[in-house]
């Protein structure tokens, strides 16, 4: 193998490390927005079941008027 081969041989590995290296970084990120979506939906569930009446009151309308 000549010096121009081993040169392409060395920039190809280090493209395809580079290129594992920002899908590992995509992924993280991504993995990172699911949970802050998640967290977000906790918290509105939270909230609704705060803002919920106690038992017994506002279950029913009355519509006979």
């Amino acid at each position: 193998m000549d010096s121009v081969g081993i040169a392409n041989t060395f920039v190809a590995m280090t493209q395809a490390q580079t290129g594992q290296a920002l899908q590992a970084e995509m992924m993280k990120m991504a993995a990172q927005r699911d949970a802050n979506l998640v967290a977000l939906l906790q918290q509105g569930a939270e909230s609704l079941q705060a803002a919920a009446p106690p038992p017994g009151l506002g279950t029913q309308v009355d519509v006979s008027a």
